[in-house]
């Protein structure tokens, strides 16, 4: 289990990882006319294959991305592929330059950010969701209910986002956010048996507080042998994980308007901005 989470963690065979996405879906005026107002003409993906520039070209041949779409903007060719689950958009010039990264244009406007978001598939997870709140494995801060709202939590013992994630969200939760952790294990050999120790705790969500607690002292965890149960929950959890498309931790999944979404670590303010939308879910 390890090992798979460690090849979707560590291995990247794209130079760039460039991954952009809207959290409440919608574009400004001015974002949609920034696209609007410039030549967007999709490109046959069959005939583009056989002029595209050697770097992108050397990762489709070797089938490790997959190409979703090629168009034109401007001078630019813009190639939306996927990688490991993951959508980027790479943009080629006529002399085989290629751009792995924002395109920014003379109005200011990240180009690959609002392309990004407006062809990017959205993935239906309603059935990964639906199983997973059958089969998943979590534990609850507030496992009594009485919360203004919830969302899973995939986390790692030794995750460093994870723990300013952890840090950043306590407000709200003490004020009635509900968060599900769900534990995963790739970071370290202990990561089992810290989880063990955590979930086997009458409170495994204050068991979690001082875990975290001691990671900011640079202490050693707590731990615990964990049991053959415990690790075949814990890589039921990562087929999970895999299964939402979530490549690393923290990895959020939560339900809005109906449908099962994914995101990740977020900053503070546009946290903030979350989970007031998750609180309003009925």
């Amino acid at each position: 289990m390890n090992e798979v989470f460690k090849k979707m963690v560590s291995s990247r065979k794209l130079s760039t990882l460039l991954i952009a996405g809207a959290l409440f879906g919608g574009f400004s005026a001015q974002s949609m006319a920034a696209i609007n107002s410039n030549t967007d003409q999709p490109i046959a993906t069959g005939s583009s294959l056989q002029v595209a520039p050697p770097q992108l070209k050397n990762l489709i041949d070797q089938g490790v991305i997959e190409v979703i779409e090629v168009f034109q903007h401007d001078s630019f060719t813009g190639w939306l592929v996927k990688n490991q689950g993951e959508y980027h958009l790479y943009w080629a010039t006529k002399d085989n330059y290629v751009v792995a990264g924002p395109l920014i244009d003379q109005n200011g406007i990240n180009i690959t950010s609002k392309y990004l978001d407006a062809k990017k598939p959205i993935p239906d997870y309603n059935k990964v969701f639906e199983n997973f709140e059958n089969e998943g494995w979590y534990f609850s801060t507030h496992p009594k209910g009485n919360s203004k709202g919830t969302m899973y939590v995939f986390i790692e013992p030794f995750c460093g986002w994870c723990s300013k994630l952890f840090n950043e969200i306590e407000p709200a939760i003490q004020d009635g956010l509900e968060v599900r952790w769900v534990p995963v294990s790739f970071l370290s050999a202990q990561s089992p048996d810290v989880i063990e120790y955590i979930t086997s705790q009458p409170d495994p969500y204050a068991a979690l507080q001082e875990h975290e607690h001691i990671r900011a002292q640079r202490a050693r965890p707590n731990t615990k042998p964990a049991t053959v149960k415990t690790r075949e929950l814990i890589e039921k959890n990562g087929d999970f994980m895999k299964a939402f498309d979530i490549a690393g931790t923290p990895g959020i999944v939560y339900v809005q308007n109906g449908k099962a979404k994914v995101a990740g670590y977020m900053k503070p303010a546009q946290m903030q901005e979350f989970i007031k939308m998750i609180e309003s879910q009925k």
